[in-house]
């Protein structure tokens, strides 16, 4: 496998990083709007009641969803905290339990974020 990496000309991986690098920030642009689309979404809707999981309390995009799972998944009561910072995705009615010494910030490893 080494043996293609190196074999590679220059320009080409020059050309390629800056490709995936040009994309990050329309990505976040992306997520941004899927987001704010499935806020709107909720607002309307409301919180509607799935047999066998009960009653949805927020939406969130999955991309989203799975970064921050990577991000705080070992935190104790991450996702309350998230939902606390962004109540527009909370669904109407439901306020998530969050810690009052956060002050409307979320962290990580003890830094905020």
């Amino acid at each position: 496998m080494s043996e293609l990496i190196t074999s590679l000309p220059e320009n080409f991986l020059k050309e390629f990083e800056d490709d995936v690098l040009g994309r990050v920030p329309q990505e976040r642009i992306n997520a941004g709007l899927r987001q704010a689309k499935i806020a709107r979404i909720m607002k309307q809707a409301g919180s509607s009641y799935i047999p066998g999981v009960g009653q949805k309390i927020a939406e969130i995009d999955p991309r989203l969803y799975f970064r921050m799972m990577h991000a705080f998944g070992d935190q104790e009561n991450w996702l309350q905290d998230f939902l606390a910072d962004n109540p527009q995705l909370c669904a109407p009615g439901y306020r998530p339990k969050s810690s009052s010494l956060r002050h409307g910030k979320t962290f990580v490893n003890g830094k905020p974020v």
